[in-house]
């Protein structure tokens, strides 16, 4: 896989030429997360598959962190987008076919606590939680148009989804020799697919979430 630019070594111009190419590095880190596990992953990975100097890499993200934090927002964006843009977000089935929708999303809100926040200045950790929180809205403001609920009660559940696709994530994607240990009795029953496993979850807690009080 190579994400090629003409003229990739040299230095991007103007503003356009810059965002084109931060958008084509953001394409290259994605693709490349869907194949290997973050903590495998390297800076010069992400310049080898865009084509670019690792040099070049550093002048747009000076960590491989704030990098995949830049993959997250255009991904979390996206994912906000698409449940706006369409019919309303039921729960719980409409919740669960959002989040599997947006496998990015998934995979690097499974990482986001213990991964792609450790690298962060404390400005760079507020302004990408006030990021979370914008985003996080809206989608608060979705689950009130769909339910009544008051914008605290809905927040709170919002913030429950997301634990319950972290822990998920971790349970149905294991590492590889995890993975193939599992294949074989009795360890069969380890097995869990990430969609059934995650609507579960989301049941429970939408049932749960009907029955109490705004609080």
């Amino acid at each position: 896989m190579k994400h090629r630019l003409c003229g990739g070594r040299q230095r991007a111009r103007s503003d356009a030429e810059k965002f084109a190419r931060e958008q084509h590095i953001l394409d290259a880190a994605a693709e490349l997360f869907v194949t290997k596990r973050f903590h495998e992953l390297t800076l010069a990975d992400v310049a080898s598959a865009s084509g670019l100097t690792k040099a070049a890499l550093y002048r747009y993200f000076r960590s491989k962190e704030l990098l995949f934090i830049a993959v997250y927002k255009r991904a979390f964006i996206e994912l906000t987008e698409h449940a706006r843009s369409g019919a309303p977000v039921r729960l719980p089935e409409g919740m669960t076919t959002l989040l599997v929708s947006h496998p990015l999303f998934c995979g690097l809100t499974a990482i986001l606590h213990v991964a792609l926040e450790t690298g962060l200045t404390e400005q760079e950790a507020r302004e990408f939680k006030l990021f979370l929180l914008e985003q996080s809205q809206l989608l608060v403001n979705l689950i009130q148009e769909t339910t009544g609920k008051g914008p605290q009660a809905c927040f709170h559940f919002l913030m429950q989804c997301q634990q319950a696709l972290i822990g998920c994530w971790h349970m149905t994607h294991p590492p590889e020799a995890a993975r193939k240990a599992m294949q074989q009795d009795p360890l069969t029953i380890f097995q869990m697919a990430f969609e059934p496993t995650l609507s579960a979850h989301l049941n429970a807690l939408t049932q749960a979430f009907r029955q109490e009080g705004d609080g």
